[in-house]
């Protein structure tokens, strides 16, 4: 049977304060807080999952919490420069846009990116992010606004509101799921035979004419939720992870057996591959592509309702049951979220 990823899983970036991610997140943009708990490497450090109700793969926005004294990272190649959430239509960008503006966020767009519009914002620690309409990925098209000029935007830092948590999104303004991430190519040929020959997605747009300078890559057409894209950027330095960028990049996988058929696959073809990692709500396998990126293949089971009964996902500090005899520790090492409930 033919090896096969199902789309995104979930990206993972950092920020440098929690409770202020908790506030932005689940206050302006309407997400979930469905998973408080560390860094399995480092259990000094919060781990928060972002995502839709049930937390399903594919929605699911994390981020570690090294507090600002890591610094801010930088883009560039090996870093991936934004990621996307998919909204309901083309109509509710308006819509966004205005409720983003009337929470102080500089907001760039909508712009016309051929089969979808999207707009354009950072958060807190300055992490770009993006909302897009429900198109795929074939005939991109960024002459309206080049996204490479997106890495040196600069928009005047504001604090998030305090009573961001508090605060009642508008009727019909929710993001679905994550639509795609953007990352920075030096050198494209042989990412597009790693992600194409050896990851098995399909390459759906190029650069020519005047539509830009992207590569386009994704399953199912280029599915929103599926797309992986690069600029191409032949003098572009390496990036570095830190502060507001993007940590790596997870796509999913239906189970621990085909998890390992990846891994063995990568491995025959020469791929530096990480063992499984248990990380409770799914496991995990790590490695990087030719410009750099960290990505990971994750599982769809067991989920987040393994430790939390899905009405509560969030409420509570969760730990696995290797680091439990440390939660005393753990727990007085941490800054309390004092936004949940």
């Amino acid at each position: 049977m033919v090896l096969r990823l199902a789309g995104l899983h979930h990206i993972t970036a950092i920020t440098s304060n929690s409770e202020t991610t908790v506030r932005f997140y689940t206050g302006l943009l309407g997400l979930r807080l469905v998973k408080k708990t560390v860094n399995f490497d480092d259990p000094t450090a919060y781990h928060l999952y972002f995502g839709d109700e049930d937390g399903r793969p594919g929605t699911v926005l994390t981020f570690f919490d090294w507090g600002p004294g890591l610094g801010h990272g930088s883009l560039g190649t090996g870093v991936a420069q934004h990621l996307a959430f998919a909204t309901r239509d083309e109509d509710s960008l308006d819509g966004w846009k205005v409720w983003l503006e009337q929470n102080a966020l500089r907001v760039l767009g909508p712009f016309d990116r051929g089969s979808f519009k999207s707009l354009y914002f950072k958060d807190p620690d300055g992490l770009i992010l993006e909302i897009a309409s429900p198109g795929n990925g074939r005939g991109y098209d960024d002459s309206a606004h080049s996204e490479s000029a997106l890495s040196a935007w600069n928009p005047v830092s504001r604090a998030v509101h305090s009573r961001a948590p508090a605060l009642r999104i508008p009727s019909g303004l929710r993001l679905s799921k994550l639509h795609h991430v953007t990352a920075i190519s030096r050198k494209f040929a042989p990412s597009r035979d790693f992600y194409a020959d050896l990851l098995g997605l399909e390459v759906v747009g190029e650069p020519g004419g005047d539509r830009g300078s992207q590569h386009v890559l994704g399953l199912d057409g280029g599915a929103p939720g599926t797309i992986i894209r690069f600029i191409d950027a032949p003098e572009s330095r390496p990036g570095s992870v830190g502060v507001g960028t993007v940590h790596h990049v997870a796509f999913a996988v239906e189970d621990q057996t085909k998890q390992l058929e990846w891994r063995e696959r990568l491995l025959s073809r020469g791929v530096r591959v990480t063992e499984v990692l248990d990380r409770k709500y799914f496991t995990s396998i790590y490695f990087r592509e030719p410009n750099g990126l960290l990505l990971e293949i994750a599982t769809v089971p067991p989920g987040f309702t393994v430790d939390e009964p899905k009405d509560r996902l969030g409420t509570r500090l969760t730990l696995p049951d290797w680091l439990e005899p440390q939660r005393q520790v753990i727990e007085a090492s941490l800054k309390p979220l004092g936004v949940l409930a």
